[in-house]
């Protein structure tokens, strides 16, 4: 009897220890406590290729109920990633309050042999006498896709300021062993490079199996104020692969030329112009582009509702040099019931350049004053009146003497 009553004291004793020391942990584990942990927030590329270099960017977050203090981070070489050698791997932040967030950015080398899809770059977190390794899942693309730019062409092929409806054609080239899906090359073209009606910097290119070759190509004008020299075009290639999600993104860039061409305006314009009599129209032409034109003649663009005839309706100005100006100078016959106002007259000027011609449109305005030819016929009229008159005056005694003669 007593080695049962024993027996039961001794269980009872054991099951209130348990149960207390339940008690106890669930007490301890309500209490204030920290969390932290590490996000991924993004990389460059996207996704991180691998055999290359890429950029990688991660946040320290405390989600727990009270501040962390003493929290150090090391970054660690895990498969397929590695941290630069010239790179920080150490951090020490301190104390992290909740909610408190740290953004730590590296550079890392991505193994050739690395497969697509997420791998983990680990991080170690320790906070005083706690320390743990936390995973940071990041995507990467293996080298299996390389889509290239090549062969570029231009219609026409020398591309030049202030002309309309240019083409380029650059080959888009899958030199991997992998096909690229929903390929787009996106361009971001200067502003001189204007839009037409078939304009787009953005080209869908579909998908590029590997060896093959597709053109994209892209339509614009080019404005008149457009610098000549080599310019680099540069832009992306997104596409995605069917082992990954993510879409990559690469960056892209190649070079044009603009080459310079004559341009001309007309700076001045004197107007002598008349009504009823034959004056001077004298313009004074600028070679305002960054190349020599020769030959340079202006042509003036007759219209039969004005009230002009031109003793040569084109002049030689000859070479103009960037920024040299020449002079033409237009004998004008000006009809006489013309009015005097100013009118719009429109000239074509064109200079020549190795074996191609330019040719430019311009409209001055000239004005026309009332000439002698224009006054009133009144005028002359009473001027052979008074003339008479006084003819009249001074044989007025010899016709007197006539009639009385004849009487």
């Amino acid at each position: 009897m007593n080695n049962k009553l024993t027996t039961i004291l001794v269980l009872a004793a054991l099951f209130t220890g348990a149960a207390a020391a339940q008690t106890q942990q669930q007490t301890t584990n309500e209490g204030p406590s920290t969390n932290l942990e590490a996000t991924f927030i993004n990389s460059d590329p996207v996704p991180l290729q691998s055999g290359e270099d890429g950029d990688l960017t991660f946040k320290i977050v405390n989600t727990g109920s009270t501040e962390a203090e003493d929290v150090q981070v090391e970054l660690l070489d895990n498969y397929p990633f590695e941290v630069k050698p010239d790179r920080k791997r150490n951090y020490s932040l301190g104390k992290v309050t909740r909610g408190q967030e740290y953004q730590i950015s590296t550079e890392v080398l991505v193994a050739e042999d690395s497969s697509d899809g997420a791998s983990n770059f680990k991080a170690r977190i320790s906070n005083g006498d706690f320390t743990r390794t936390v995973n940071i899942p990041v995507e990467v693309q293996s080298e299996n896709i390389d889509l290239n730019l090549a062969n570029l062409k231009t219609e026409p092929q020398q591309l030049m300021p202030d002309t309309d409806n240019n083409l380029m054609t650059v080959e888009v080239v899958n030199n991997g062993e992998k096909t690229a899906e929903n390929a787009v090359l996106d361009l971001n073209l200067p502003d001189y490079f204007e839009r037409t009606s078939s304009f787009s910097s953005r080209q869908s290119l579909g998908n590029i199996a590997p060896g093959q070759v597709k053109p994209a190509e892209f339509n614009f004008d080019i404005s008149e104020d457009a610098p000549s020299g080599p310019i680099t075009l540069e832009g992306t290639m997104t596409y995605t692969s069917g082992d990954s999600s993510s879409e990559i993104t690469e960056d892209v860039s190649f070079d044009v030329n603009l080459e310079g061409r004559p341009q001309f305006e007309i700076t001045e314009v004197e107007s002598e112009l008349q009504t009823g009599s034959s004056r001077e129209l004298r313009l004074t032409v600028e070679n305002t582009g960054d190349e020599e034109a020769s030959s340079t003649r202006i042509r003036v663009l007759d219209s039969s509702d004005q009230p002009f005839t031109y003793d040569s309706s084109s002049q030689y100005i000859g070479t103009l040099e960037p920024n040299q100006s020449g002079t033409a100078v237009f004998d004008v016959d000006t009809e006489s019931d013309a009015s005097a106002k100013d009118y719009l007259i429109d000239f074509e000027v064109r200079g020549v350049k190795g074996s191609e011609v330019f040719v430019e449109d311009s409209t001055v305005e000239a004005s026309v004053s009332n000439g002698e030819s224009s006054s009133s016929p009144v005028i002359p009229v009473v001027a052979v009146i008074v003339v008479l008159g006084i003819v009249g005056f001074i044989f007025r005694d010899r016709i007197r003497e006539k009639f009385s003669g004849e009487e």
